[in-house]
């Protein structure tokens, strides 16, 4: 009697934690007889999935599908790399570097990749292009102070001028630093930014981003979003704060006020008591003073 083979299929996550997925395994239906074994390599999750039959092979798969549905980019043997073309060309984006450090990390990975070249230019339009990356430095440099040092800053304001002069849809940059570097991706409607250690294979996390942007997924948790005018600003110099007004001249300011209302009040009043004669006013204000004082043999009660 031979032994029934069992249903089996390959899950590929990014930017899962192990935690998560445990979690989700954890709530298979015992009558689908699945299981799940997986394994993590950096940000990446690979998940076998295996199962006594197909149709419990196919809940368990759908569960995952619906748990993890912008971090799942496809099954089997497909690559991250594969997985962003295909993205970017079922929406019809256009994907640009617009500085050499972005452009190291994505061209290796997509020059293999067939139809690639329909989404990416490979530089040919953009920072490598002698008169587009002309423009682009020159944009970028408008929004920028002349002395400024900061890398994320101008790999920010590279990524949105590069998108701006080619008038493509996603424009990746990448700012390097010691130990780590800034992933940026400019859109119509902001730029997202993420740091990454250089040990954690920045490449897949900027393809990642890439491919969840093409499609209009969420972005994995840690990636930080500057709407466009607020990205805009950061990459501009910053502006001198407003001269304050001295604290003295705004109190003086505040007590001529208040002499202002009462000397006002005092006008209104004299008005009213006098019937409109304001020569009767010191008569009327001295009789009023002597019958208010207690005149001779009067008792003070």
């Amino acid at each position: 009697m031979t032994e029934e083979k069992k249903a089996e299929c390959v899950l590929r996550l990014f930017g899962v934690p192990d935690a998560a997925v445990k979690e989700a395994a954890g709530g298979f239906s015992p009558q689908w007889k699945a299981e799940a074994r997986w394994k993590s390599r950096g940000a990446e999750t690979l998940v076998a999935l295996s199962a006594q039959n197909p149709a419990g092979l196919k809940k368990a798969a759908q569960v995952l599908r619906e748990k993890f549905s912008a971090d799942l980019y496809g099954a089997g043997e497909i690559t991250l790399a594969e997985a962003a073309v295909q993205e970017l060309e079922r929406h019809d984006r256009l994907l640009i570097c617009s500085d050499a450090a972005a452009g190291t990390l994505l061209e290796a990975r997509l020059e293999t990749i067939a139809g690639a070249e329909r989404v990416f230019d490979f530089g040919a339009l953009s920072y490598a292009h002698p008169k587009t990356g002309a423009k682009i430095e020159q944009q970028a440099a408008a929004h920028l102070p002349a002395d400024t040092a900061d890398p994320v800053r101008r790999a920010l304001a590279k990524a949105q001028a590069a998108r701006r002069v080619v008038g493509c849809d996603l424009a990746a940059g990448c700012a390097e630093r010691e130990g780590d570097c800034v992933l940026v991706l400019s859109y119509k409607k902001g730029c997202w930014l993420r740091t990454v250690p250089l040990a954690d294979r920045p490449a897949l996390w900027l393809l990642d981003m890439i491919r969840r942007a093409a499609c209009d997924l969420p972005q994995a948790a840690g990636t930080g979003f500057l709407p466009a005018r607020k990205a805009a600003r950061t990459a501009q110099p910053e502006a001198a704060p407003p001269a304050r007004r001295p604290r003295r001249a705004r109190r003086v300011l505040v007590v001529l006020l208040v002499l202002a209302v009462l000397a006002a009040l005092c006008t209104v009043g004299a008005w009213a008591y006098t019937g409109g004669n304001f020569y009767a006013l010191p008569q009327r204000l001295r009789s009023l003073w002597a019958d208010g004082l207690p005149h001779s043999g009067a008792l003070l009660l």
